[in-house]
């Protein structure tokens, strides 16, 4: 019987390469980035015109006991540092979510100041063949 569980990469890709060029006219790649500090950092879904950095987010945004997924979120606030870091600032900083639990996470974050309110949050709603099981 063959294995019908999703990779989290095929989800990843989906998303930058169908759902992102699609929505912004444009193809993301993997580009190093300089940042404030003088290093440089690699991002994963960065626009061709470099306007547009994009964390792509799987997780839900409450544990299987209906907590607060307080891992997820603080991988998601360092992301959002690296990107508030960066020497040339892009137009959008965007997380795209998968789960909308995950959104109302960020988005309570943001009405108690603890999230940068500029920073941009979509709900991706994927294909059939991608949905979790």
């Amino acid at each position: 019987m063959a294995d019908s569980t999703v990779d989290i990469k095929d989800v990843e890709n989906w998303i930058r390469d169908e759902f992102l060029t699609k929505k912004y006219k444009q193809a993301f790649a993997k580009r190093k980035l300089g940042l404030q500090s003088g290093g440089e950092i690699p991002f994963d879904n960065v626009s061709e015109d470099g306007t547009i950095v994009c964390f792509i987010t799987v997780t839900a945004g409450k544990t299987p006991g209906e907590k607060p997924g307080a891992a997820d979120l603080s991988k998601i606030r360092s992301d959002a540092l690296w990107a508030i870091s960066l020497t040339e600032k892009p137009e959008t900083i965007l997380f795209a979510f998968t789960d909308a639990s995950m959104i109302e996470l960020v988005k309570k974050e943001k009405e108690h100041g603890r999230f940068p309110k500029y920073i941009k949050t979509i709900l991706v709603k994927l294909p059939a063949a991608l949905e979790a099981k």
